[in-house]
Order: C-alpha cells, then structure tokens, then sequence
C-alpha cells in the first residue's frame, strides 16, 4: 500500500511550479457534474467529468480547485482508465501520469467533498431563513473551483451537464431547464438539468432549497420567467417578473438577437456578496433589492429592479453570450452591462433628460480616474489577488462613459450594427477588445487610447479666419479624442484629435460653440472668458448644461455668472450641480 504513495511524493516533487493561469495544452470540451447537495449540512459531495482535448504529449494535467478534499481521480485515455495520484495546490489539482498521453481526447474523472459554509458568500454556500436552509453559488470571477474541479478561466467555455441529488422536500435549479426527477432511497432525489449552451465556469450556477416560485408572463420572444425566494417571498416577487417582461424586449431589439438560453429565473439570496450576478438562465441578486419589501415605495422600487435587470439582463449578451477571452477585458462584459443598461433605461425618459445620469455617472469616475487610486480599464490578472480588483468602478463606469463616448461619435445606428455583427460572430465563444474593434471599425486607436492609460483629456477650441482649430492642453498623453460639437448655426459634427490638434473650415465663426455636444466626450472642455460670454444657455441641452458646470468646477471657475444661471434651472438635478459647484463642494 505504500507504493502508490511513494509514486505521488516522488511526482510531486518533481512537477513544475504552476501558474495562477491554466497551460493552453489541455483543452476542456465539456463539463459533467453530478452533486449531493444538502443545504443543512456544512458539507457536499461531488464526482466531476471532463473531457478534454491533449494539444500535445502531456505527463500532467493541471484543473482548477480550491478547498476541495479528493477522494479519487483518474484518466481515460484510448478506451483504458489510468489512475492518477493527484496533488493539490492552492488554486489547482495537479494530475500527474506514469508516462505521457495525447494528442487526442481524454476525460478527467475527480471524486471529491467540498464545503458549504454559512459563513461564505464565495463559492458553494448556505443560508438560514426563517428556519430553513438554502444552498447558493456565487462564482465570479474564480470561485466555481470551490464547488467542482474546473477549468475556471472565461477562454474556456463549454457546455456543462448538472445533476443534483437533493433531499425530497427540496427543490433545485441551474443555469438549464430542468429534465427530470427521480425518487432515490433515503428521502432522496436526483434532479437533472439538460445540457447547457457554452459557458465559462463562473457564471454556472445551482440553488438548493425549500424554494418558492412565481411563475411570471413570458417576456420577448416568449422566454418563461420565473422568480425563485425563500419560503413565504412568493408574493413580494411579481414586481420583479414584471419587470422582465418590461425589459427584455428592449434588450432584443437592440441586439436583434432573441433571448438565447430557453428559460430565465431570477433567484433572490439572503446574504450576498454584489448586488447581482449575471449567471446564464440563473440570476441570482441580493433578496432586499429583487424582492418589494414592506416599506418599498412600489413605483420607485419597480424602476429600480427594472434598472438592476437591464444590467443584469443584459449581460445575458455581453459577457455570457460573448465572454471575454481573460480578465483583461471585464469591461467587454461590465462597462457594457453597465452602458446597454442605461441605455435601455433612458427610453422612459423625456429627450431632454436623457443621459443625465450618464453625465453624472461620468463625473463621478472622473473624479477617480483624475486621483491617486485610478487603474486603466484594461489590466492584467495573473493571480487571485489581482482579481480581487477585476470588478473596479473603472471598469463598469470609465467603461459605459467610453461606450457613450463611441456611440455619439460613430453614430448610434453604425455603433449598433456594429455590436450586433460583434455579437453575431462570437456568439456563444470568446472576445477580446481587438475583435470588438474590428466590428467598429475605426475604433481602434480612439479605444486603445482610453482603455489602456488613466487620465483625462483636456480639450479647447479657437476660431478664427473661418478656421476652428481644435487641441489638446495636456499633450503629455497620447490621447486619440473624437470631439463631437456643435455652434450657433452649425450642424452638429464630429473629428478625431490625435495628440496635436486638428482644423475645421467653416464658412464662417459662430457666435457660440460647445465642444462637448450632448455631453457625450470622456474628456474636459476649457473654455476662455469670452466663449463662455458668449455660450447660450437656452441653446444647450440638459446633458450639456450638466457637463458645463462639471468642467468649470474642474477649471476651478466657480466664479463664473453662467453657474449663477444654472442654480435656478429647472432640472434639479442641474440646479443643485450649480450650487455645489459655487459652495466648492
């Protein structure tokens, strides 16, 4: 029996220092997994399958793990199974063998316990409501690896099987339909869930419980809507399925692309560690904000779960749908989420409210990214602890400004086309920002610019001789500003500044000009003394007086008559914007 004891120690010391990230010669094709799950016990069971492809002859296979006790493992190689004494890292099982195998096809199959503490909100986890225990799954960005042996990195997407043996009493749900139910011994039952669509690991997900479930209308193309709480929440939940039904058809049309995973449930956890996660068919959110609670105000809290789910809903296409290839490009699925929400939210606004709360969604990171905390949208995750920072404010909000800034330049109809052929072309795969940049073409060096340096772009403008030169003041950077604007008189129109300057001929100079227009641009306007004399506040919609008063608080011209003005404009939120400019808050 000492044997094959000998043979792990002497393989272990052997094996090569791994990396936070998994090697590109094993490929996983499809995940099986097939737990016990008993939400009032600290502990669950678990056999995982994998099947993978070997790009070359490997002797060690690397999976992702964390907390997971093995209980045994091995490969099936060309019709034979191989045992494989494997050893455990912090963040990966090792599966070392006699002698190589692959190219070729093979499936790791790992018999494991793993917990579900009540104490966690990462990972496998419970809940105690009203007496009753409940099992969750929060996995962004790297913790399904706490719940099963995985290759636990957005590349590698794959369809995953899911089968869970519950107590009878109990109810389950995943990201899939659900397929069957059949009675086991002990009180038992195993609910199996179909295969699902191609998915990166930390957006799979289950629920195990004595769940309630309001079955809401079906919402778009007919997708059936569920909404799943603790015993007794069944009642609080009908604003939260009617607002899918609000919400998805928007989401579609703007895609052009139906809702693409068969059923959606929203599912409401006592103790959760965000505000929501977008699992595919599975959404889970934080109790108090998708369910009414008895002190709600019922038409401000159905806009509020209305906004939560265009975010979260949205994601179903940008980051679920389309994932991306690392962590790098989170903004791909955050900064998207966050601008598509907003976008669909603003269609229950009046025009001359829309993208007021981008302009101040805007200022707000601005603050940020002018400090000593910012970090470009972009940055590299080589380990748990850089991952800690994946889901930044830079990323969702600095993110959703660039992609306001992008779709008053392009054009909202090219930026739309755009993003439907993106999503058309890496539907149910991966992308990167370059790809992205290729559906939106011309965007490349205005992105590249914005996502991979911090800071803020200053931009001014002279007139003269029927010539509108506009620049950059702080050319230190190499930013690639499209600066949209508009004049007394002149068309609204966009140009590109590179790191210079650029020149438009005009017929002649216009009594005004405004070089932010509609409040759209990633960057400050300088004005001089005489361009704000001349600045018609009548002219200027809501989102530029808004911006206006950012940039000359930023200028530090809160001296200005024209903040004098905008204390008394009739959009309170411009309104109040003026006077804390002046009072220097």
């Amino acid at each position: 029996m000492r044997k094959p004891v000998l043979f792990l120690l002497t393989c272990a010391a052997t094996l090569p220092a791994q990396s936070f990230l998994l090697p590109n010669d094993v490929i996983p094709k499809k995940h099986i997994v097939e737990l016990t799950v008993d939400p009032s016990r600290n502990t669950f069971s678990g056999w995982a399958q994998i099947e993978v492809e070997l790009t070359k002859p490997t002797q060690l296979i690397a999976v992702n793990a964390k907390d997971l006790k093995l209980r045994a493992s091995s490969i099936l190689w060309q019709g034979r199974t191989i045992p494989s004494h494997a050893s455990v890292g912090a963040e990966t099982i090792l599966l070392p063998l006699p002698s190589p195998i692959g190219p070729g096809n093979a499936t790791i199959s790992i018999r494991y316990r793993g917990k579900l503490d009540q104490t966690a909100v990462a990972g496998p986890y419970r809940n105690k409501v009203a007496g009753d225990w409940y099992a969750f799954t929060t996995f962004t960005p790297i913790d399904a690896r706490r719940a099963f042996p995985c290759f636990d990195e957005p590349r590698f997407k794959t369809p995953w099987e899911i089968s869970i043996h519950i107590k009878r009493g109990d109810k389950a749900f995943s990201n899939a339909p659900q397929i069957s139910e059949t009675g086991e011994p002990h009180g038992m039952k195993l609910v199996k869930f179909s295969p699902t669509e191609p998915l990166p690991a930390e957006v799979v997900a289950f629920c195990v419980g004595p769940f309630d479930v309001y079955q809401g209308p079906p919402a778009g193309h007919g997708t059936p809507i569920r909404v799943i709480s603790a015993k007794g929440r069944r009642e609080q939940s009908k604003l939260a399925a009617q607002a899918t039904v609000d919400v998805l058809p928007r989401l579609e049309a703007y895609t052009g692309i139906p809702y693409p995973y068969g059923k959606l449930d929203h599912v409401a956890v006592p103790e959760f560690k965000f505000g929501a996660v977008e699992n595919p068919g599975l959404i889970a959110y934080k109790a108090s904000a998708l369910l009414l609670q008895p002190a709600d105000d019922e038409t401000q809290k159905s806009r509020r779960i209305r906004s939560l789910q265009a975010h979260e809903v949205g994601h179903q296409w940008f980051g679920d749908l389309v994932t991306q290839a690392t962590w790098d490009d989170v903004w791909l699925s955050e900064g998207f989420a966050t601008w598509f929400s907003a976008k669909v939210m603003d269609q229950e606004q009046p025009p001359s409210r829309k993208l007021l709360a981008s302009v101040a969604a805007r200022e707000r990171i601005m603050a940020t990214d002018a400090g000593p905390k910012t970090r470009p949208v972009r940055l590299e995750m080589r380990s748990r602890k850089d991952t800690e920072g994946v889901y930044s404010q830079i990323v969702y909000q600095k993110g959703a400004a660039i992609l306001v800034m992008l779709d008053a330049w392009l054009g909202e109809d090219r930026d739309r086309d755009g993003l439907r052929e993106y999503l058309q072309v890496h539907k149910f795969g991966n992308a990167t920002t370059a790809d992205l940049e290729s559906s939106l073409d011309g965007s490349k060096p205005v992105l590249d610019s914005f996502l991979n340096q911090t800071g803020i772009p200053r931009i001014r403008a002279k007139c003269s001789d029927d010539h509108l030169a506009i620049e950059q003041s702080n050319t230190a950077h190499n930013w690639i500003v499209p600066v949209c604007w508009r004049g007394e008189g002149v068309a609204p129109s966009c140009i590109v500044v590179d790191s210079a300057h650029a020149e438009i001929k005009l017929n002649s100079c216009p009594a005004w000009i405004y070089l932010n227009a509609n409040g759209s641009g990633y960057y400050r306007t300088e004005f001089t003394p005489d361009q704000l004399t001349a600045l018609d506040l009548t002219k200027l919609t809501a989102a530029e007086r808004l911006t206006l008063i950012y940039d000359l608080r930023a200028s530090k011209n809160i001296a200005s008559p024209l903040l004098t003005k905008l204390e008394s404009d009739p959009e309170p939120e411009i309104a109040k914007a003026a006077t804390d400019a002046i009072a220097g808050k």
